[in-house]
């Protein structure tokens, strides 16, 4: 009997870990981030369409150990299916630096993707 538990248990288990990682949580899936003429761009490839989509992007700057925020934009972002191209004006000088990219919807909100880059 106690076998038998712990089957069905185990069942359960595995069901509830196929179903978080087979819910499209990563429909979503940003590239790297390049810096060019006073502006970050990077490619954000859906899935499928997301019209209510919201895109996030904190920039970080990297030195001594130690990360300074130097830009937060949040804003409306209509993803369409495909490559979506993400392009946020933002002057920086030489240095390395990290971007935490965020996106959600509605009705999700999917995994942060953390990105670092060099001028």
């Amino acid at each position: 009997m106690n076998s038998m538990r712990t089957q069905v248990l185990f069942l359960i288990f595995a069901l509830l870990v196929l179903s978080v990682l087979g819910s499209g949580c990563m429909n979503l899936v940003p590239g790297d981030v390049t810096y060019k003429s006073g502006s970050i761009t990077f490619m954000v490839r859906s899935e499928e369409a997301i019209p209510d989509g919201v895109l996030e992007v904190a920039v970080f700057r990297l030195q001594d150990f130690k990360q300074e925020e130097l830009s937060r934009n949040a804003d409306n972002f209509p993803f369409k299916a495909g490559d979506n191209v993400v392009t946020i004006p933002l002057a920086l000088e030489k240095g390395n630096y990290r971007c935490f990219i965020y996106i959600s919807s509605k009705t999700t909100r999917y995994p942060v993707v953390i990105r670092d880059f060099e001028i």
